[in-house]
């Protein structure tokens, strides 16, 4: 037995006593408490529709467009069973909104959706035995070490589909590295060289296709991200301009989004300023995490802003000048970037950035704090072998970095777009994406490729 194999052995039985240790207080959690007893595998887990040919795994919402996307791009066979299995109800949401289009679409496509089960060897091996896939797809970095571990039992290629890995998760997964290399990752296909160079340092040995319980060196490649073909659907059809209404009152309608619980002491003073500077505008808040409505509420609340949550409006009732709006309703971020005249995008100051392509796809060129690292994919400042020589987003006009939440008031208090401006900006962002853009097609060719190979 190699240092790999016992180091995987020693981890893998202290990994399944935490997980049982954990039990009551995870059974407790908000969000895992939903669907808890889907996650826990019953007999009935399949409800019947097993095997599935393809399983894959995404975290929450993101992840889940990103499946959606996949799933358009792969290509026709006689009939294809796919798995989908997200860990949050927002991911669930987005699979399950998404099924009549792919219905439509792909009618040789059948697709179940489940909550992710719990990672624990036990509960996770009845998972896999229980779907039976032929090949499963991670996306991102989806790298639970149980599901892994069960997939290695029974002989189901891996493959990590628009890999990402950060600097802080390398530095987690380092941990448990040497219990990663003895597992058969069969492709890595990251969306940048950087995040393909931490992976290949994690995963340098995968398993051969002839020989399941070998390993070789890793071969770890760079894919076209796809979440800028996201981009590009989105640009193909008009922004939504279903909230305008709310809005038709105020100009200018200001928009602070996705931003984090640990952003907001230094958000909140942005408020009195830029309601003092526009009388006749208005501020709408989206937290980047709906739990964290109830204490945005109460902090206005506290400094006399009198806040509404998007709750709370009547059907057909208007936004007042000098309004500010605490937005609860999941997944209106496209709507909202459509009707605002200016925005900031969170998770900029220290915490790595948020997702602001969303902002542009609507013809409005975002602010965002100086910390980006996560989202240097969307900067466009990765090392892509295809295309080295693309100018960065903020080289091509389409965003505006501010180094300090003083900057980024500033930058929030200059006049918005108009009509044309705003169709510009779309354009250009067209322009900017089309070179980067392939990634579902790329990553959809891999899969087919390994089913075949899996049959």
């Amino acid at each position: 037995m190699d240092r790999y194999a016992v180091f995987s052995s020693l981890f893998f039985r202290v990994y399944a006593g935490l997980w049982r240790a954990a039990r009551p207080l995870l059974r407790r959690n908000k969000r895992l408490s939903d669907g808890w007893a889907e996650r826990c595998v019953p007999v009935d887990w399949m409800g019947g529709e097993a095997p599935v040919d393809l399983w894959v795994q995404a975290a929450s919402g993101g992840e889940a467009h990103l499946a959606v996307a996949l799933l358009h791009a792969l290509p026709e066979r006689p009939a294809l069973r796919v798995l989908v299995a997200t860990w949050t109800r927002q991911g669930r949401e987005v699979i399950e909104t998404a099924l009549p289009a792919l219905r439509a679409a792909r009618p040789w496509l059948t697709v179940l959706v489940r909550y992710a089960p719990l990672d624990e060897p036990a509960v996770v091996r009845r998972a896999v035995e229980a779907a039976r896939p032929r090949v499963l797809a991670l996306l991102e970095t989806e790298l639970w070490p149980g599901l892994l571990g069960a997939c290695a039992e029974a002989g189901v290629p891996v493959h990590v589909i628009n890999g990402r890995m950060t600097k802080t998760s390398y530095e987690c997964y380092r941990i448990i590295a040497s219990a990663l290399r003895s597992l058969p990752l069969r492709g890595i296909h990251a969306v940048s060289a950087e995040d393909a160079e931490r992976f290949a340092r994690l995963f340098d040995r995968v398993a051969a296709p002839d020989e399941p319980q070998t390993v070789r060196p890793a071969t770890v490649d760079v894919m076209p991200n796809i979440k800028f073909d996201r981009a590009v659907d989105t640009l193909s059809a008009p922004p939504s301009l279903e909230l305008a209404p709310l809005f038709r009152d105020v100009s200018p309608l200001i928009l602070l989004a996705s931003v984090r619980k640990e952003e907001e002491t230094r958000v909140v003073p942005w408020l009195g300023r830029l309601l003092r500077a526009w009388p006749d505008g208005a501020v709408v808040v989206a937290p980047r995490h709906m739990h964290r409505v109830g204490a945005w509420m109460s902090r206005l609340h506290d400094l006399g802003l009198r806040p509404r949550a998007a709750t709370e409006l009547e059907e057909g009732e208007t936004c007042p000048p000098g309004s500010v709006l605490v937005w609860d309703r999941f997944g209106e971020l496209p709507r909202l970037y459509a009707v605002a005249d200016a925005a900031f995008v969170g998770g900029s100051f220290g915490l790595g950035g948020q997702n602001f392509l969303e902002a542009l796809a609507a013809g409005l060129v975002p602010c965002v704090g100086p910390s980006l690292e996560n989202f240097r994919w969307a900067l466009g400042l990765d090392r892509l072998s295809a295309q080295p020589s693309l100018p960065s987003l903020e080289a091509a006009g389409l965003l505006h970095i501010c180094p300090t939440p003083r900057a980024a008031c500033e930058c929030l208090l200059k006049p918005g777009p108009d009509p044309a401006e705003r169709a510009d900006v779309r354009e250009r962002f067209l322009a900017w994406l089309t070179p980067r853009a392939g990634g579902a097609a790329y990553a959809a060719r891999l899969l087919d490729a390994a089913l075949d190979e899996a049959e």
